[in-house]
């Protein structure tokens, strides 16, 4: 009885260590890819915290207060809601968006003092910052916060005030918003 003992051949080594990369790459794309999904999840769980404890607060205070007027100012990215209630107390709603570039224009405008994004709620001299999910940097050198306030709209017509705060992430498939609807002076 004759035993072979030549070891491995070259080709053999080569093959194994081609099938250890593919398992290997493969298992890094299924662990990135889930990684992925776990922060988007993540994400948006923190953006409907945010909203929803944001919602119910001042949506309470409206109604169980009973809104009798509200007013509102915007100056320089700060729109300003005073609410006035019927136990004669005055709340104040103050958002504000301050963006550093127009993210629809290219940045050929480069004139102009550097400006940061900045988004803040504040409600009852309470802040509330949106979650931090992340930012970048411009070519100017601004920062820009992935998630950001993307529209405010507030109206007080027909004896409803209505508030409308757009949340956006560039990484999410939907819009998020804060929406806040109460009637005036109703009894």
């Amino acid at each position: 009885m004759k035993l072979n003992n030549k070891g491995m051949s070259i080709v053999e080594i080569l093959v194994c260590f081609v099938l250890v990369a593919l398992i290997s790459v493969s298992i890094y794309t299924a662990i990135s890819s889930f990684n992925n999904k776990r922060n988007i999840e993540s994400f948006k769980e923190k953006i409907y915290t945010y909203k929803n404890t944001l919602t119910k607060l001042i949506q309470d205070d409206l109604i169980k207060n009973g809104l009798i007027s509200a007013d509102y100012t915007i100056n320089n990215g700060i729109y300003t809601i005073n609410l006035h209630f019927r136990d004669n107390t005055q709340k104040t709603l103050v958002i504000t968006r301050k963006l550093a570039m127009d993210y629809n224009e290219a940045l050929e405008n480069k004139s102009g003092p550097l400006q940061n994004d900045e988004f803040m709620i504040l409600y009852d001299g309470i802040e509330y910052p949106l979650p931090d999910l992340g930012e970048y940097q411009n070519d100017r050198g601004e920062t820009i916060k992935d998630l950001r306030i993307n529209n405010i709209i507030i109206n007080t017509d027909s004896s409803v005030l209505t508030i409308y705060i757009g949340l956006y992430h560039p990484d999410l498939s939907t819009r998020y918003g804060i929406n806040i609807v109460c009637p005036i002076n109703y009894f």
